[in-house]
């Protein structure tokens, strides 16, 4: 009997991690979209071209859109509301210091709740600001806020 008890728990245990490795893949999934129209919006601002990153800030923030998870999107709130803010912007600078904020915001689901090891936080410690870069696509340091003057300062986090 305690056997039989054994072996119901360890099929529970099995079963319910299966469960929640099927979930995280669909969040992965969703984030990935994200993360991946986030790279283009990096792309845009390494660019520094302020219409192209005023249009993808509205791709990325559709892509945050279809994530199912409540508490990611939770978390994603204000990272939505400096989507709006980068739209609406006329200034690279301002955009810039929106961008920050909204890649601490993807940063803190990235690590916390929806790890993807092809990328990673990087840091510029003369601008002072975060972003987030495939690692696996670029090894250079590809750094969106002083892409003119410093385009490759800052390291991986």
């Amino acid at each position: 009997m305690k056997l039989l008890s054994l072996l119901i728990l360890v099929l529970q245990v099995a079963f319910a991690q299966e469960q929640s490795t099927h979930k995280h893949g669909v969040e992965n999934k969703q984030f990935n979209k994200v993360l991946n129209e986030y790279e283009v919006l990096h792309q845009a601002f390494f660019d520094e071209k302020l219409e192209k990153t005023k249009s993808q800030a509205k791709v990325v923030s559709a892509a945050i859109s279809e994530i199912k998870d409540p508490e990611i999107l939770k978390l994603l709130d204000y990272t939505q509301k400096k989507l709006t803010e980068l739209q609406n912007s006329n200034d690279l600078d301002q955009s810039k210091e929106a961008m920050n904020v909204i890649s601490q915001g993807i940063l803190n689901v990235l690590e916390k709740h929806a790890p993807n090891k092809n990328y990673a936080r990087y840091y510029c410690p003369m601008v002072k600001k975060y972003w987030i870069q495939n690692i696996k696509d670029s090894e250079k340091v590809m750094n969106p806020y002083a892409s003119a003057s410093m385009p490759h300062c800052g390291s991986k986090k």
